[in-house]
Protein backbone atom coordinates (compact mmCIF):
# COMPACT_ATOMS: atom_id res chain seq x y z
CA UNK A 1 0.00 0.00 0.00
CA UNK A 2 1.33 3.46 -0.84
CA UNK A 3 2.28 5.35 2.11
CA UNK A 4 0.04 8.82 1.89
CA UNK A 5 2.44 11.20 3.33
CA UNK A 6 1.59 15.22 4.75
CA UNK A 7 3.73 17.01 1.82
CA UNK A 8 2.53 20.21 0.10
CA UNK A 9 1.19 20.33 -3.44
CA UNK A 10 3.85 21.87 -5.84
CA UNK A 11 3.67 25.35 -6.81
CA UNK A 12 6.35 25.31 -9.25
CA UNK A 13 6.31 24.27 -13.01
CA UNK A 14 2.86 22.96 -12.73
CA UNK A 15 1.34 22.29 -16.12
CA UNK A 16 -2.38 21.11 -14.96
CA UNK A 17 -4.16 20.34 -12.19
CA UNK A 18 -7.43 18.45 -12.12
CA UNK A 19 -9.72 18.60 -8.90
CA UNK A 20 -12.00 15.74 -7.66
CA UNK A 21 -9.82 12.81 -9.08
CA UNK A 22 -9.81 9.11 -7.67
CA UNK A 23 -6.92 7.69 -7.33
CA UNK A 24 -6.57 3.89 -7.20
CA UNK A 25 -2.87 1.97 -6.43
CA UNK A 26 -3.27 -1.55 -7.29
CA UNK A 27 -7.39 -1.90 -7.06
CA UNK A 28 -7.83 0.29 -4.08
CA UNK A 29 -8.80 3.37 -4.23
CA UNK A 30 -7.14 6.41 -2.09
CA UNK A 31 -9.81 8.68 -2.25
CA UNK A 32 -10.62 12.13 -3.67
CA UNK A 33 -8.37 14.45 -4.44
CA UNK A 34 -6.27 16.93 -6.38
CA UNK A 35 -3.86 15.02 -9.17
CA UNK A 36 -1.03 17.97 -10.23
CA UNK A 37 1.12 17.36 -13.71
CA UNK A 38 4.46 19.45 -12.87
CA UNK A 39 7.22 19.70 -14.97
CA UNK A 40 9.62 16.82 -12.94
CA UNK A 41 6.81 15.23 -11.30
CA UNK A 42 3.14 13.57 -10.62
CA UNK A 43 1.93 14.38 -7.53
CA UNK A 44 -2.28 13.65 -5.99
CA UNK A 45 -3.30 15.12 -2.80
CA UNK A 46 -6.51 14.08 -0.88
CA UNK A 47 -8.30 16.85 0.97
CA UNK A 48 -6.40 16.37 4.03
CA UNK A 49 -3.25 17.10 2.57
CA UNK A 50 -1.70 13.64 2.33
CA UNK A 51 -0.35 12.66 -0.69
CA UNK A 52 2.22 11.08 -3.14
CA UNK A 53 4.89 12.41 -5.42
CA UNK A 54 5.90 10.09 -8.54
CA UNK A 55 9.04 11.22 -9.88
CA UNK A 56 9.11 10.85 -13.79
CA UNK A 57 12.11 8.54 -13.76
CA UNK A 58 10.09 5.61 -11.83
CA UNK A 59 7.02 6.04 -14.08
CA UNK A 60 7.27 3.01 -16.94
CA UNK A 61 4.21 3.90 -18.85
CA UNK A 62 1.46 6.06 -18.91
CA UNK A 63 -2.03 6.76 -21.02
CA UNK A 64 -5.03 7.76 -21.38
CA UNK A 65 -7.80 4.76 -20.62
CA UNK A 66 -10.73 4.47 -22.30
CA UNK A 67 -11.43 0.66 -22.32
CA UNK A 68 -13.89 0.70 -19.87
CA UNK A 69 -13.80 -3.42 -20.28
CA UNK A 70 -10.23 -3.03 -18.12
CA UNK A 71 -11.65 -0.17 -16.05
CA UNK A 72 -15.71 0.94 -15.69
CA UNK A 73 -14.19 5.10 -15.96
CA UNK A 74 -11.92 6.76 -18.36
CA UNK A 75 -8.59 7.42 -16.22
CA UNK A 76 -4.88 7.89 -16.34
CA UNK A 77 -3.29 4.83 -16.40
CA UNK A 78 0.12 4.78 -14.59
CA UNK A 79 2.75 1.93 -14.18
CA UNK A 80 5.68 2.69 -12.03
CA UNK A 81 8.56 0.27 -11.84
CA UNK A 82 8.49 -1.17 -8.32
CA UNK A 83 6.50 -1.58 -5.44
CA UNK A 84 5.28 2.01 -4.44
CA UNK A 85 5.31 2.21 -0.64
CA UNK A 86 7.99 -0.43 -0.17
CA UNK A 87 10.66 2.81 -0.66
CA UNK A 88 9.76 6.34 -0.89
CA UNK A 89 9.78 8.25 -3.95
CA UNK A 90 13.25 9.44 -3.54
CA UNK A 91 14.55 5.97 -3.10
CA UNK A 92 12.98 4.93 -6.02
CA UNK A 93 14.44 7.50 -8.49
CA UNK A 94 17.82 7.12 -6.51
CA UNK A 95 16.58 3.00 -7.61
CA UNK A 96 15.93 3.62 -11.25
CA UNK A 97 19.09 5.69 -11.91
CA UNK A 98 21.35 2.96 -9.74
CA UNK A 99 19.73 0.27 -12.41
CA UNK A 100 19.84 2.28 -15.26
CA UNK A 101 24.26 2.53 -15.04
CA UNK A 102 23.95 -1.22 -13.54
CA UNK A 103 22.05 -2.03 -17.28
CA UNK A 104 25.30 -0.43 -18.78
CA UNK A 105 28.09 -2.41 -16.72
CA UNK A 106 26.13 -5.80 -17.18
CA UNK A 107 24.99 -4.92 -20.84
CA UNK A 108 26.88 -8.22 -21.80
CA UNK A 109 25.92 -10.39 -19.17
CA UNK A 110 22.70 -12.39 -18.44
CA UNK A 111 22.72 -12.27 -14.37
CA UNK A 112 20.38 -10.07 -12.50
CA UNK A 113 17.18 -10.00 -10.15
CA UNK A 114 14.37 -10.84 -12.50
CA UNK A 115 12.61 -11.03 -9.49
CA UNK A 116 12.65 -7.18 -8.85
CA UNK A 117 12.63 -6.02 -12.72
CA UNK A 118 9.02 -7.16 -13.00
CA UNK A 119 7.85 -5.53 -9.90
CA UNK A 120 5.13 -3.05 -11.10
CA UNK A 121 2.61 -0.91 -9.40
CA UNK A 122 -0.34 0.21 -11.27
CA UNK A 123 -2.13 3.48 -10.13
CA UNK A 124 -5.38 4.72 -12.11
CA UNK A 125 -6.05 8.83 -11.54
CA UNK A 126 -10.02 9.12 -12.67
CA UNK A 127 -11.36 12.51 -12.60
CA UNK A 128 -14.82 13.68 -11.68
CA UNK A 129 -14.77 15.67 -14.67
CA UNK A 130 -14.66 13.11 -18.08
CA UNK A 131 -13.91 16.04 -20.40
CA UNK A 132 -10.66 15.73 -18.64
CA UNK A 133 -9.63 12.63 -20.47
CA UNK A 134 -9.96 14.17 -24.12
Amino acid sequence: MVLLKNLRPPTEGVRHEQAETTAVLDGQKLGCGTLYVAETRLSWFDGSGLGFCLEYPTIGLHAISRDVSAYPQEHLYVMVNGKLGDENEAEMAEKAAEDEEEEDDDSNSSGGDDDEEGTITEIRFVPGDKAACK
